[in-house]
């Protein structure tokens, strides 16, 4: 048996999330796998280095299995692209070593929360970036954001879920960017893991302190409280992409 890893990049837009899901709903698990088994023509199960919630964006997604076929690299890479749906295209394929796996060998990932900051909306960015038309202190959003950076218990942030019900809320956050440029702001977090959502709390926490709705210093009490309740609300999934994974 051979272990590949595959690099992609989808838009999530029209997904049911990454996870196949029992109902059938449409999810980039299910289309990968039913694009690979029909190329080796036998049922695929994949691994990713972690799942995306419904409406979420990734440009560097990673999956990894196994199988026992002469076909290269390259091949794989090409039939997966002539087959797969227009809004999943892979980036690389390549053989790995057998004890590499797509969720327990990584190292950090780095995801991007886009925001549009204008008076009115955008068509193009209606589904990659949260439209905000409400003025944005970026200075304030920035202090906010050192106090993320390191390792904490982010257990405030964290969403709950009963099936990704993780007993380890502490992570390291090694890097927190927060970019304007024009009408755009772009928050760009980097971590050795996530719990679910996250990054989407963090950002409307920050949202929250950029629009003075609460203060730059409530963000280190929010942190230490390690409670859900006391963080503003979900950003929405739409402005959120998984850019990259390291191993």
């Amino acid at each position: 048996m051979r272990n590949f890893k595959i690099t992609f990049e989808y838009d999530g837009t029209d997904f049911c999330g990454w996870q196949t899901q029992a109902q059938g709903e449409r999810t980039v698990q299910g289309e990968l796998e039913a694009v690979l088994s029909k190329i080796f023509k036998k049922t695929i199960k994949v691994i990713a280095s972690g799942r995306t919630d419904s409406g979420v964006h990734a440009k560097g997604q990673v999956i990894s299995f196994k199988m026992d076929t002469r076909m290269k690299p390259d091949e794989i890479k090409r039939a997966l692209n002539g087959l797969l749906p227009s809004d999943i295209a892979v980036h690389a394929a390549q053989e790995v070593d057998d004890d590499f796996h797509a969720q327990y060998s990584v190292k950090e990932k780095t995801y991007r929360y886009t925001i549009l900051n204008r008076k009115y909306r955008s068509v193009f960015l209606r589904n990659h970036a949260l439209f905000y038309p409400y003025v944005l202190n970026v200075a304030r959003m920035r202090k906010a954001a050192k106090y993320l950076t390191g390792k904490h218990d982010f257990k405030s942030f964290q969403a709950h879920d009963p099936l990704r019900a993780e007993r380890q809320t502490i992570r390291t956050i090694k890097k927190l960017v927060i970019k304007k440029e024009g009408d755009l702001i772009f928050i760009d977090v980097t971590a050795n893991g996530f719990l679910y959502k996250m990054v989407r709390n963090m950002v409307g926490t920050l949202l929250a302190i950029g629009s003075g709705q609460i203060e730059v210093g409530d963000m280190p009490k929010i942190l230490k409280s390690k409670n859900r309740k006391n963080a503003p609300e979900t950003a929405p999934a739409h402005g959120l992409c998984l850019m990259q994974v390291k191993y």
